[in-house]
């Protein structure tokens, strides 16, 4: 069975960028155009102690899928700052 993931996108500057955090390996994978970009370990505070705190709800789904597109538009701020 295959580990839960949790996978958003967004159009910054009409480009497609795709995040997905793997739950069972603590990842994220960061995808441009439909190109991995890169992978970054997910940072023990992305989801705080309600990862730990028992079952999920659609709330915590939500609370979830909005930290990983947080994570995307920050990687997506310094990505491009880079270039």
């Amino acid at each position: 069975m295959k580990a839960p993931s949790i996978r958003v996108g967004a159009h910054i500057e009409g480009i497609h960028w795709i995040a997905e955090y793997a739950e069972g390996l603590h990842e994220i994978r960061l995808y441009r155009e439909g190109y991995e970009v890169d992978v970054h370990d997910a940072p023990p505070s992305l989801f705080g102690d309600e990862e730990n705190a028992g079952s999920k709800g659609v709330a915590d789904h939500r609370a979830a899928e909005a930290a990983v597109l947080a994570y995307l538009r920050r990687f997506v701020a310094e990505h491009d700052a880079e270039e």
